[in-house]
């Protein structure tokens, strides 16, 4: 008989066992009081019985794939004959078996691996091509508390050390990110997994470690003039890049980035790779915008606005900066998001209509208005960003 181990059929012992005989399947005493019952075979204990209260009597196999059991209904009894309801089941088993040995045998052929090397093959074959924000995620496989693994062969990495990197980032205070570098690595080893470099997930079963919530703050009229009139207090580029936040509304990664091709007059226009639609998206700048903008140098037509590395690089200093900001400002427990939400609910206060809310801050738009609505609202965009820059300008000289 095909031998096919102990795990195949390690969900049997809380069932009844019994050689199955057509003798017995005929028998009435197998139909149930009441719910259903279920029977597996001492002769291939990967043969399941579950006979209802109305005494229909079905055949299941049981087998694991990638560690994981599945069921697979066979047919119903006597429709389905005992043999060939055997013969289904060692068949449904023993594909299975052949199927994890050859992906085991896979596996060993990346077994020099490192985590490192793995990140690189990820971030090459599958993030770049797929993911628009590729950056942050390799980040994070990158980060700091992934640095012991590095150099680690990545069939090594097991669950405990998953659990363990993520309890340290929650003991020091950091849930978002723990649940951020769970969710990162779970794509990372399913990736892997799925194309059997390895032979284990260890991020199975691993359960988020907090419960995440949506942010809601919204700063308010005199927050919002304490951080303006706070941003004259941060060196260039920087009290620039956050007055820009307030006045386009637009992402920390999409102003940050900002480069002088990009302007066009009085438009910005952030390219397709920048933006999470598949679309480039046109921000109308206002006076004020253009102001601060005119108050930084060029260094090239495909420089960085925002640098001090003479238009090379763009600035990315934002824990020191936003940490100084908060101490000019007295302002604090707001993120740079929270500027975009706040322009947001501001729009909504200032009567601008949903739809052209929506366009200006780029938001997704459901799948009909993705495919049929092409139009860019330029002008209604304009409009909405001119009045919340006259009420920005009310608020901070109130």
């Amino acid at each position: 008989m095909y031998y096919l181990g102990a795990s195949f059929f390690a969900s049997a012992g809380n069932m009844a066992q019994h050689r199955f005989t057509d003798r017995w399947l005929q028998s009435p005493s197998l139909t149930p009081p009441s719910g259903r019952a279920e029977y597996v075979d001492g002769l291939c204990p990967g043969l399941h019985l579950r006979v209802t209260v109305m005494g229909t009597r079905t055949f299941s196999a049981m087998y694991r794939v990638n560690g994981q059991l599945r069921r697979k209904t066979i047919g119903k009894y006597p429709v389905v004959t005992l043999a060939a309801a055997r013969s289904t089941a060692l068949k449904l088993m023993r594909d299975a078996q052949d199927t994890e040995n050859a992906r085991e045998r896979r596996a060993r052929v990346y077994e020099s691996f490192s985590y490192e090397e793995l990140v690189d093959a990820y971030v090459k074959r599958h993030l770049k091509p797929n993911a628009r924000s590729w950056k942050n995620i390799e980040r994070a496989l990158r980060s700091k508390p992934m640095a012991p693994f590095f150099k680690r062969p990545v069939h090594e990495i097991v669950r405990r050390d998953i659990i363990r990197i993520i309890d340290e980032i929650m003991e020091a205070e950091k849930p978002q990110a723990a649940v951020n570098l769970l969710r990162y690595l779970k794509m990372l080893f399913n990736w892997a997994e799925g194309r059997d470099m390895i032979a284990y997930n260890p991020c199975s079963g691993v359960k988020p470690p907090a419960k995440t919530t949506e942010r809601d703050r919204v700063l308010s009229d005199a927050e919002i003039k304490a951080v303006w009139i706070a941003t004259g207090c941060l060196p260039a580029p920087y009290w620039q890049m956050y007055r820009m936040f307030l006045l386009t509304g637009q992402r920390r990664s999409e102003v940050s980035t900002m480069r002088w091709c990009e302007i066009d007059g009085n438009t910005w226009t952030i390219p397709r790779e920048k933006v999470k639609k598949d679309r480039p998206h046109a921000v109308p700048l206002t006076k004020a915008a253009l102001s601060v903008l005119a108050t930084l140098p060029r260094h090239g037509n495909d420089a960085f606005v925002f640098t001090t590395t003479d238009g090379e690089a763009a600035s990315s200093n934002f824990n020191k900066t936003k940490a100084e900001l908060d101490a000019a400002s007295g302002t604090s427990g707001w993120t740079i998001h929270d500027l975009r939400r706040t322009v947001r609910s501001k729009l909504a206060e200032l009567g601008v209509p949903r739809e052209v809310a929506r366009k200006v801050l780029n938001h997704e738009d459901g799948k009909v208005d993705r495919i049929y609505n092409r139009h860019e609202y330029i002008h209604e965009k304009r409009e909405a960003l001119t009045k919340w820059e006259k009420r920005l300008r009310k608020i901070t000289r109130s």
